[in-house]
């Protein structure tokens, strides 16, 4: 907290002696979200006031702070890392400073850095961490910022990003482990994190040009995978199971491309993903694997808009009855063993159905077990500056599928939110 203020003092005092200009904005939000599994209980209940201030130091430097306080009635726990709590608390959404030249911009601070052409499922975003318990209908709510520094270096028709992340942050996902396996007891040791030094920081980089309609980029990302890993060994001398959840580290090799025609447009996404089970031999790892995506936009009429997209995951070094047979060893389900292929599909709708009401359906479907993520959003634009939203976030499927272990965290959302 002393540091948000800090920072935005020294902004503004910046601002004052420089003689630039200070322009504060943001909005409140009055938020609902009670769930939809019985007894109907509220995961989030509370009201927002976000603050932004903008403007420029220099004729070349500019920055941007923007800073979430949050009370809230009742607020979910339990997920791994960091995480906000019930009551009154401050938030730190972005705060940096943007420095221009001739053919190179820096940006420094906390941050958003969203990479990827596809929607929704994106092989090569890998920067910034998804709150899996609170998708709605603002971006900032399921995704995490990052301190980082951002390079972007033009060279003719190439721009070349260069990314530097000194901390790591995980997804917040939740994660259930057993209390006991064959009537012995599991301790559950503490996660672990990465510690934050040079050794264990982050970087990335992106390549991106266009030949005629055509955009197309590659990337390398090499950091630490955001989605936990569960680890479980039995002690015969305690004569119990232990269980951890930490992190891995990983490469990223990926690339994307989209061009347009008329009305429509074609675009693709693929990542190869170096993990560190590189043998394939530990079941608490996820396998090297590949991940692509192909789909379409469509604006149908100037109204409607779709959008579909076909994914495959593919894993190397993967043999599916060995991973059942070292599960079994360790007493855990197999009834959610992956194959060595899986593939699933998107599908997205926006429907502007007046000037002031608007629709969007967004979903996922995991073959062959059919489970689901459903995202339907309500937009109203009640006056200026004043807007409500509504939907829900829906997991569901066959017992033990992807989506249907997430089920309990379906919920129905309510904002209005006024905007200054």
């Amino acid at each position: 907290m002393k540091s948000i203020k800090i920072f935005l003092m020294l902004l503004a005092f910046s601002a004052v002696l420089s003689g630039q200009s200070l322009d504060w904005g943001g909005y409140v939000k009055a938020f609902f979200y009670p769930n939809l599994n019985s007894p109907y209980n509220y995961d989030r209940l509370g009201t927002r006031l976000q603050l932004k201030a903008t403007g420029s130091l220099s004729a070349n430097t500019a920055y941007f702070a923007a800073v979430d306080f949050n009370y809230e009635m009742s607020q979910l726990s339990g997920m791994i890392g960091e995480s906000r709590a019930a009551g009154m608390s401050i938030f730190p959404v972005e705060f940096y400073v943007d420095m221009f030249f001739d053919a190179v911009d820096i940006r420094v601070g906390q941050q958003f850095i969203f990479w990827g052409r596809t929607d929704w499922i994106m092989p090569t975003d890998n920067i910034n961490p998804w709150d899996y318990t609170n998708i709605t209908a603002e971006i900032e709510d399921y995704r995490i910022p990052v301190l980082a520094a951002k390079i972007d270096y033009y060279a003719g028709p190439l721009k070349i990003e260069g990314v530097w992340i000194p901390k790591f942050l995980p997804d917040r996902i939740p994660v259930e482990l057993p209390d006991s396996i064959n009537d012995m007891p599991v301790v559950a040791l503490p996660p672990g994190l990465p510690q934050t030094k040079v050794g264990n920081s982050e970087f990335a980089l992106r390549v991106s040009s266009q030949i005629k309609n055509v955009d197309f980029s590659l990337s390398y990302y090499n950091g630490t995978d955001k989605m936990p890993s569960v680890s479980m060994w039995f002690n015969p001398v305690a004569m119990q199971f232990s269980s951890q959840i930490s992190y891995k580290p990983y490469q990223v090799f990926g690339g994307d491309f989209i061009f347009t025609k008329g009305k429509m447009a074609f675009k693709g996404e693929g990542a190869y993903f170096l993990t560190a089970d590189r043998n394939g031999k530990d079941i608490s790892v996820e396998n090297p694997h590949l991940q692509y995506v192909l789909g379409v936009d469509y604006n149908i009429t100037n109204d409607l808009f779709m959008n579909m997209q076909f994914v495959d995951y593919i894993r190397f070094k993967y043999d599916y009855d060995y991973e059942i047979s070292e599960r079994e060893k360790l007493g855990r389900p197999v009834r959610n063993v992956p194959k060595s292929q899986t593939y699933s599909a998107s599908v997205r709708f926006q429907y502007n159905i007046s000037d002031f009401v608007g629709l969007q359906l967004i979903s996922v479907v995991n073959f062959p077990d059919w489970d689901y993520f459903l995202l339907p959003i309500l937009t109203f634009s009640i006056s200026d500056g004043l807007n409500l939203y509504g939907g829900a976030t829906v997991f569901n499927g066959p017992e033990g599928s992807v989506f249907w272990r997430n089920k309990e965290y379906s919920r129905a959302f309510i904002e209005l939110k006024y905007s200054f």
